[in-house]
């Protein structure tokens, strides 16, 4: 039976084509598939001019190609062509990006919150055609902002790719590998800890010899802490050598975090964690340790993890000597890292981490760890809108001797809110004067403390200096 054609366009030509060219597109045919032109021809309800027109079209496009004694045939997957299409796309769509974000409003975060909770559950459904779909959505939502109409002519290094599609473990590393490849500036929301340590110790050397720049966990994970830890250490003044980061939330975790957080988190038990101790870094579980911070007068506590502030914060301050070649500024020896999330089931994370820590090398738990993480995904997509937050980020900065010589307290809101009004920030101000040095780079030691401080306040996250 023919296929109707008359919603595709006003003539048989262009009706062909866009026929042809949607089913390559979206698998119906797809590669090698034979073209047989007089077949597409009696189900199209046309002559075979238009198609044999269509598929020549399509040969010029790259979809289409001819082979002697076999006829048309969809273009087979190229492997290296792929990637390097990808990497290019990735390029553009980061500039455009960076271009969009400072017009994009309101009701686009909105919609684009919308779709992303909806790729998480179809990500964790396994459902790769409607994932392809909603991301096309979630891109086209953010370029329609773009306001240059020059910039897809526009492809070089210097442009800027953000990346927020997660577990960054599991999908990130292809995206950081085109942004070096490429020389570009790269951000991403990440927060899994492995993660971000590849990103500094493995692809960070790469990006210094291509001059990209790398800004990872650029979010509520971990752009505070780093902020905190670098104003810790101004008012600490050249005796500080420690410094403890710890965050804290206070509101409905469960309601107001999104199923793709408490995924994540399902797993991060198992996962391999670092501090940086001694002066280098120091692989050791998460949640090995526990420590208090004082918030608002009262002692909360907070275990550790591996984060961005562990290898940003020790180069804010390296040792430098006085004129007669004593320590001007002592090195920074040790950065801790904490997550005072869960309040008083903090300890309870601690003492379950040494037991869970084993349990990840026998066969079968990690399977049933990702299990759990799917389902959790699946049963609630994203935040509670009506859910109420209040984020605190403290630090404090210490001697060798580990007398308390400074605290910075910062308090904002919704982590959600925050980080996406810092990536905007970052992406638009990269793209505009671009980045201090090439590498894999801490917010501070990209932007500058004074002009990260501004963007917090601005992203709602404001510091409080308290007297020692």
């Amino acid at each position: 039976m023919p296929v109707p054609l008359r919603s595709y366009g006003v003539n048989k030509q262009e009706r062909t084509y866009t026929v042809l060219r949607d089913r390559i597109h979206s698998g119906a045919f797809g590669p090698k598939a034979r073209l047989n032109i007089d077949a597409l021809a009696r189900e199209l309800g046309v002559s075979a001019i238009p198609v044999r027109e269509a598929l020549r079209r399509l040969e010029a496009e790259g979809w289409v190609k001819f082979q002697p004694n076999v006829g048309a045939i969809v273009a087979p997957l190229d492997a290296t062509a792929w990637e390097q299409q990808m990497v290019a796309v990735a390029i553009l769509e980061g500039a455009a990006t960076a271009d969009a974000a400072t017009h994009l409003r309101l009701s686009d975060l909105s919609k684009l919150r919308k779709i992303a909770a909806e790729m998480e559950v179809v990500a964790a459904e396994g459902e790769a055609v409607r994932f392809s779909r909603l991301n096309r959505r979630l891109h086209a939502t953010i370029v329609a902002r773009c306001g240059n109409a020059y910039l897809l002519d526009l492809l070089g290094p210097g442009d800027v790719l953000v990346s927020t599609a997660g577990p960054f473990l599991q999908v990130g590393r292809p995206i950081v590998a085109a942004a070096v490849d490429a020389g570009a500036v790269y951000l991403d929301s990440a927060g899994e800890p492995p993660f971000i340590r590849q990103v500094f110790e493995e692809f960070g050397p790469r990006a210094e010899r291509t001059g990209a720049v790398l800004l990872t966990a650029f979010g509520y994970d971990y752009v505070p802490g780093n902020l905190a830890g670098a104003l810790a250490l101004q008012a600490a003044g050249p005796a500080a050598a420690r410094v403890q980061v710890g965050y804290f939330v206070r509101g409905n975790m469960r309601r107001g975090t999104s199923a793709g957080t408490r995924a994540s988190a399902a797993g991060v038990l198992l996962a391999a964690g670092y501090t940086f101790r001694d002066g280098r870094i120091v692989t050791e579980r998460t949640a090995a340790h526990v420590t208090s911070f004082e918030i608002d007068g009262k002692k909360k506590e907070a275990f550790s993890i591996g984060s961005s502030e562990h290898f940003a914060l020790p180069r804010l301050r390296p040792p430098a000597a006085g004129a007669d070649g004593s320590p001007a500024q002592a090195a920074l020896t040790d950065v801790g890292v904490y997550i005072g999330w869960l309040g008083h089931a903090t300890r309870l994370v601690h003492y379950g981490s040494a037991l869970a820590a084993p349990l990840s090398s026998m066969p079968g738990v990690l399977p049933v760890v990702d299990a759990l993480a799917r389902r959790i995904q699946r049963s609630r997509a994203g935040p509670g809108a009506a859910e109420s937050f209040r984020s605190d980020v403290v630090a404090v900065a210490r001697d060798a001797r580990g007398a308390k010589l400074a605290a910075v307290h910062l308090t904002g809101g919704d982590p959600y809110s925050f980080t996406a009004s810092i990536l905007a920030w970052a992406a638009g101000k990269a793209a505009a004067e671009g980045v201090r040095a090439a590498g894999a780079l801490g917010p501070a030691e990209a932007f500058g403390a004074d002009a990260l401080e501004n963007a917090c306040a601005n992203a709602g996250f404001h510091r409080e200096i308290r007297a020692q």
